[in-house]
């Protein structure tokens, strides 16, 4: 007696592909590089070591050279390693486990950080915890509009490190230059972390102190997100609301933060719910702490004179308003007029005196 099971006689198994790599890699990656990988990960997984690059581009209908240069992108990123055959077309590939790859270059690369003193760092990177660096991360991300690659992680990692920077700043740093300055480059980044590391920058009060001496409109941002109590880093589309206010409308920081008083007033506060109250205060010209007081509304502006207005309102526009002319004046010209209706009529005018001999 003995058991065997039935092989299917078409490929109808399963390719599991890991998480990190939708997650990390895909993402950002070109759609025909993420094919060439997925189904040369699958040949791995089934252990078919006849098929080669060649038949990869044949099965993807895809020219060889867009394979080969897909094998390339993939070393770059660090998740393949390239073997080389006597074959210069089709070299071995070596896939990296991903999983083992994050525990080398970021767990550990945290634990030789904190030089054996514990766990101190251990929940940076971590998505099982509720951290402050946990949110750093996942602002970050929002920022970039994609997930970070693990080398991305591991360099704020060290920044935090080398920087003393808390979670918060980080994240600031970040905003500063993606959203204010517009800029997505690490490099250029961690200038700025080091510049408010060599400034003392280190809570956002200071922050703000540093910004405001050098004139930066971040400045106005992060006030306003402190005095809303935002435990978080504002969005490029808040900054663009706040900009209308200071730039369109022309308000002062201290006519917003006395807007902002009204955060009280309702359970989550918003920066739509402020840009309706400026822009009705923007109406009616209210443009200090004064106006507001005395409630003040502006005058409008009159653009023609007194004579015309009170010329534009008449219906009897024919009548010859009487401003400048005397009783006597009036008098001659209604006479006039009196005598034209006469005539068409073919009277003739009473002489003075006339009237009253009827």
């Amino acid at each position: 007696m003995y058991f065997i099971l039935q092989e299917m006689q078409i490929d109808l198994g399963d390719t599991p592909i890991e998480n990190i790599f939708i997650n990390d890699y895909m993402p950002v990656a070109d759609g025909t590089y993420v094919k060439v990988y997925i189904m040369g990960y699958k040949y791995a997984k089934d252990k078919q070591y006849n098929f080669n690059n060649e038949t990869i581009s044949k099965n993807l209908k895809l020219p060889l050279s867009d394979v080969l240069r897909a094998w390339d992108y993939w070393e770059e990123e660090g998740i393949i390693i390239k073997h080389q055959t006597d074959d210069e077309y089709n070299y071995c590939i070596e896939f990296i486990n991903l999983k083992q790859l994050y525990i080398d270059k970021v767990y550990k690369f945290i634990k030789d950080m904190d030089n054996g003193k514990g766990n101190m760092n251990d929940d940076l990177i971590s998505t099982a915890k509720g951290s402050e660096n946990k949110k750093m991360m996942e602002e970050i991300e929002d920022m970039f509009g994609r997930p970070l690659k693990i080398p991305e992680k591991q360099k704020i990692v060290k920044w935090l490190n080398d920087y003393k920077m808390k979670p918060e700043i980080m994240a600031q740093a970040f905003s500063y230059s993606i959203n204010n300055k517009k800029v997505k480059r690490f490099s250029y980044i961690e200038s700025i972390v080091s510049a408010w590391h060599d400034e003392g920058v280190n809570d956002i009060d200071t922050m703000v102190e540093y910004l405001e001496k050098r004139n930066d409109r971040f400045s106005i941002y992060s006030r306003i997100s402190r005095a809303l109590g935002f435990n978080r880093t504002l969005t490029e589309a808040e900054m663009k609301l706040i900009d209308r206010w200071v730039d369109e409308w022309s308000f002062s920081m201290e006519m917003i933060l006395k807007c902002l008083d009204n955060s009280t007033k309702i359970n989550n506060p918003n920066l739509n719910y402020f840009d309706k109250i400026l822009s009705e205060w923007y109406k009616n010209g209210f443009k200090t702490i004064e106006d507001l007081k005395n409630d003040k509304k502006p005058e409008p502006k009159i653009k023609t004179s007194i004579k015309e207005t009170a010329k534009t309102k008449n219906k009897f526009h024919n009548f010859i308003q009487s401003d400048d002319y005397t009783g006597d004046d009036l008098e001659k010209i209604a006479r006039k007029r009196f005598e034209k209706k006469l005539s068409k009529l073919g009277l003739n005018m009473p002489e003075e005196g006339d009237e009253g001999n009827e």
